[in-house]
């Protein structure tokens, strides 16, 4: 059987309270965002999904304390299971959740470091910038739709 590494699309959950959806007829209306944890094929990673969907700001030792495993083991079963260092996973994640905050949010920036789980402002905006090749604020002019308010609903 072929193994196949989960990612951060696997076990994502939108921070968005609703979306804007087109039914088969044509009627648009909001409907709340599923906040459950995708599953995956592994308890480990349903775990960490379960958390980072509760706080998104969790350090990978925090994450292996939560679910009772040495450190070193959930690192290297994590590697295993994603094909990512355990840290690099959760930049991605944090930087998934920064992603649609701004895309679909009037949060400001500093708000939006925050809610994604970023130690701080700076930190966040030259992780952004390194990984997207745009600021935040550039990001957000390029990828939020005009009518967003209209589209999303957060908190």
């Amino acid at each position: 059987m072929e193994h196949k590494n989960i990612t951060v699309d696997d076990i994502y959950v939108s921070p968005l309270k609703a979306k804007m959806v087109t039914n088969a007829e044509g009627w648009m209306r909001m409907e709340p965002v599923d906040k459950t944890p995708p599953k995956t094929n592994s308890p480990l990673l349903n775990d960490v999904a379960r958390i980072l969907a509760r706080d998104c700001s969790m350090t990978p030792q925090k994450i292996a304390k939560e679910v009772k495993i040495k450190r070193e083991i959930v690192y290297s079963m994590f590697r295993y299971q994603t094909g990512e260092r355990i840290d690099l996973f959760l930049q991605q994640y944090r930087l998934k959740l920064a992603r649609e905050w701004l895309a679909c949010t009037d949060l400001p920036v500093s708000e939006v470091a925050k809610r994604s789980g970023f130690a701080s402002h700076g930190s966040f905006s030259s992780t952004f910038h390194e990984e997207t090749g745009l600021s935040p604020t550039e990001y957000r002019q390029e990828h939020r739709p005009e009518n967003y308010k209209m589209l999303y609903e957060w908190e």
